[in-house]
């Protein structure tokens, strides 16, 4: 294996909806941060009341979940020595290119405003290299920069099971293997998702969530390349 791609799928990453501008619970908020209301993380815990009206909202709302993937691979041993590219597609669609040198705030108030920066600028830091950026196009820009020679999604709805050392050989006899995985609460992945696999797996027989997924095959990746030992 040459390097590891992990795309987080579907992430529940967003800026204020439209509909959802002129909303008490939304304003009330801006004006708590000093921040237009349309450059606002759309945020469960803050804006619970006013997402009622949104549809599909079971997965929308939860940038920890980003967050917390984030925190995990970027600070692990696999990107510290250039195994592993990440990449984020967001619930609208949007491409966001993770800089294998970034290191994310590990305070999620300071990742809300760097998540806040990043959709009005379109890239962070706004001058110099930029360690997150929006790009252009959809996931197959993804797949025509990286050339994956296999997309494997993780799935607990749909997905075979597989043990996860079977997983960790799986994913070595391939040089460039991208990772889908969820980044979003509940409910499952689009049609056009499922689309886009060659596999689709569980590991193990539990259901677990993406920060957790991620830190044991990020783990079990280390060990069988030597970079633990």
């Amino acid at each position: 294996m040459e390097h590891l791609v992990i795309l987080l799928m579907e992430s529940s990453l967003e800026t204020i909806p439209k509909e959802l501008l002129g909303d008490p619970v939304i304003i009330r908020d801006a004006r708590r941060v000093r921040r237009e209301p349309r450059y606002l993380i759309l945020d469960r815990a803050r804006h619970h009341s006013a997402m009622i009206k949104l549809s599909n909202a079971e997965k929308r709302g939860r940038p920890d979940i980003i967050h917390q993937a984030l925190l995990t691979i970027q600070s692990s041993l696999l990107v510290r020595n250039g195994f592993v590219k990440t990449y984020i597609h967001t619930i609208g669609n949007v491409i966001i290119d993770v800089d294998p040198e970034v290191r994310p705030p590990r305070n999620y108030n300071n990742f809300i405003g760097l998540m806040s920066q990043l959709f009005k600028e379109g890239r962070v830091p706004p001058a110099g290299k930029p360690l997150l950026k929006i790009l252009g196009g959809d996931v197959k820009y993804v797949f025509n920069v990286e050339r994956p020679d296999r997309k494997i999604l993780l799935d607990d709805v749909k997905g075979r099971e597989i043990t996860m050392g079977d997983f960790i050989n799986y994913l070595m006899s391939f040089r460039v293997p991208l990772i889908m995985i969820g980044g979003f609460p509940r409910g499952s992945f689009s049609d056009s998702t499922y689309s886009l696999a060659d596999d689709v797996f569980k590991i193990g027989k539990y259901t677990m969530d993406t920060a957790s997924i991620l830190c044991r095959v990020l783990f079990f990746l280390e060990m069988k390349l030597g970079i633990l030992i």
